[in-house]
């Protein structure tokens, strides 16, 4: 008799906890602080990153993203010219850009009841579109991300993610020294802090 009362409350605790699934489309923009490992005289490089998703409202406490965006990624590498005598030489800059359509699954879960706050996690498949004049980049990149974000009430949303690639951005596992130091032993991977903003229809109002 217990084993049946017992059976009985979890099943009306499942039920209500998912009875109010809603599915909402969403528009998502924002910008990428991107970056390479292990690429000597590199920093930070300014990017875009936006697209659409599908929000899944399966709980009270959790939610599925599915997401398509765009996202500019890479890095850029600083270099000087030859220098001579008191001639420093001339520092310029080059950006690596690496352009992908990502297919993010977005877990976002809830810890306060009735509250906008969340924190978000989840794996990525990034599908290169462009490398500019760098044609030894691998065209596929898998990634996970991690982040917080708060959602309001009437559908506006703020994020910040951190995306780390998982594999070698290379073609190609070089293993000779380039004068620019992109090709070398050591894996090169994609590193983004991400900020967004978001938008989610809610079409049931």
């Amino acid at each position: 008799m217990k084993k049946i009362i017992l059976s009985l409350a979890l099943i009306i605790a499942s039920t209500t906890a998912f009875s109010q699934v809603t599915v909402s489309p969403g528009i998502k923009t924002g910008l990428n602080l991107a970056n390479l490992t292990n690429v000597d005289n590199s920093k930070t490089k300014l990017g875009f990153q936006g697209g659409l998703f599908v929000n899944i409202h399966l709980a009270n406490f959790y939610e599925l993203q599915v997401e398509t965006t765009y996202s500019n990624q890479g890095t850029t590498i600083e270099y000087r010219s030859h220098s001579s005598g008191f001639d420093p030489g001339t520092r310029y800059e080059d950006d690596l850009n690496l352009e992908y359509i990502s297919l993010n699954l977005a877990n976002k879960f809830f810890p306060i009841k009735d509250l906008g706050l969340n924190f978000i996690v989840g794996p990525t498949i990034d599908i290169l579109v462009n490398s500019g004049e760098y044609n030894d980049i691998l065209p596929i990149d898998f990634s996970v991300f991690g982040g917080l974000g708060y959602e309001f009430p009437f559908g506006l949303g703020l994020e910040l993610r951190y995306k780390q690639g998982l594999i070698d951005v290379r073609d190609d596992y070089y293993d000779y020294y380039d004068e620019d130091d992109f090709y070398n032993r050591d894996n090169i991977l994609n590193g983004v802090i991400q900020f967004g903003v978001t938008y989610k229809f809610d079409f049931s109002r």
